[in-house]
């Protein structure tokens, strides 16, 4: 909920996420009346004002090209497949739907960024697993396989302290000579002095040098 939150989304009185209705409750469902009626009922609606509300003119030359207004994105309605439900929802602002065989990355993560509130229905619930797989059951999709955690244990702080890890570990090197970084006396006036104490002395004969010449070839206004 705290990741659907962030995205914007009104769900602070939905009972639970992510939510799931009965397919009950929506075969009687085919006019936009009552695809209203269903999300105020789960409460979801709130969600669907925000949409209203964002509603605002284009910048840019955008509006000139057929996409004057632009909005916030609202539920994304999960289902198993045609059904009435589909023209019901198209009406309403902000709403998607998108059948659970074809899922779209860029509904279910508009922009790149996740929490996308999402409604599924019963029956694209128990598509999933047919569909995707299950880790050991075979899927419909050809050559796909669920992603695998490739740590069964993800408290790296954990491992790296344990008895197994710390018994082959080498011990810290103490009295270690780390080495000294070389400075070109060239260019470091402060090695030059160190290694040529004289250098100083010459450096300013010869700056006295330069200063008494400009100041003898001057000539008086």
């Amino acid at each position: 909920p705290a990741l659907v939150q962030a995205r914007g989304h009104r769900i602070q009185e939905v009972a639970e996420v992510p939510l799931v209705i009965a397919d009950a409750a929506i075969n009687s469902v085919a006019k936009t009346r009552d695809a209203v009626a269903l999300l105020r009922d789960i409460k979801a609606y709130a969600d669907v004002e925000r949409v209203k509300r964002s509603k605002k003119l284009r910048r840019g030359k955008g509006k000139r090209r057929n996409r004057r207004f632009v909005q916030r994105r609202g539920p994304l309605v999960v289902h198993a497949g045609r059904q009435p439900l589909q023209l019901a929802l198209r009406n309403i602002p902000g709403v998607e739907t998108a059948e659970v065989s074809r899922l779209n990355l860029l509904q279910l993560a508009p922009g790149g960024h996740l929490g996308r509130f999402v409604v599924w229905t019963e029956g694209a619930i128990r598509e999933l697993d047919a569909i995707y797989g299950s880790g050991k059951a075979v899927t419909s999709k050809k050559d796909f396989h669920l992603p695998r955690s490739v740590l069964s244990n993800a408290d790296v702080s954990r491992i790296i302290n344990s008895n197994a890890v710390q018994s082959v570990v080498r011990e810290t090197r103490r009295g270690t000579r780390r080495s000294v970084l070389k400075k070109n006396p060239l260019k470091n006036d402060g090695v030059l002095f160190r290694l040529n104490p004289y250098a100083k002395t010459q450096r300013r004969q010869r700056l006295l040098s330069e200063f008494g010449k400009d100041k003898v070839g001057k000539k008086p206004v």
